[in-house]
């Protein structure tokens, strides 16, 4: 548990290109983006997250990671999304097991979202982890 309040998050936030609409300006909202940073990555779709590419962000520095998927029923590669969740979730519980917290990886859903709408969610994650503290990947003492 941390007690650092300017302890600022970085999140990396994975998003689908299907989930998000066409007009929204990530990176101008990450920008904009306070108590926390934020780096938007789009991906073609979220069955391309891999175990070892979350935990590899995890390692380089990043406090948290969100992946943002389209709805359950709505992936043009039919389950892509839901590899993904038990991806996130199979992440989540090597996490926990050695007590960096699971709460650094989460999934979200939906879709025509805008760019605050993503940068929104990365403000519940950083929230969720700000009580965890920095990442301790990061600095390479994690027991």
């Amino acid at each position: 548990m941390s007690n650092d309040k300017s302890f600022e998050p970085e999140i990396v936030v994975l998003y689908c290109q299907r989930c998000i609409r066409k007009d929204a300006d990530v990176d101008v909202e990450a920008d904009r983006a306070s108590g926390f940073s934020v780096q938007p990555v789009m991906m073609p779709c979220s069955s391309k997250i891999e175990v070892p590419y979350i935990l590899k962000i995890l390692e380089r520095g990043a406090d948290a990671v969100e992946v943002v998927a389209c709805p359950a029923d709505g992936c043009r590669f039919l389950v892509g999304s839901l590899r993904a969740e038990k991806r996130i979730d199979y992440v989540r519980g090597l996490l926990d097991e050695i007590h960096v917290g699971a709460e650094r990886v989460g999934i979200s859903r939906g879709p025509g979202l805008s760019a605050q709408d993503l940068i929104e969610l990365a403000a519940k994650r950083a929230e969720k982890v700000k009580t965890l503290g920095p990442n301790p990947m990061n600095k390479g003492d994690v027991q």
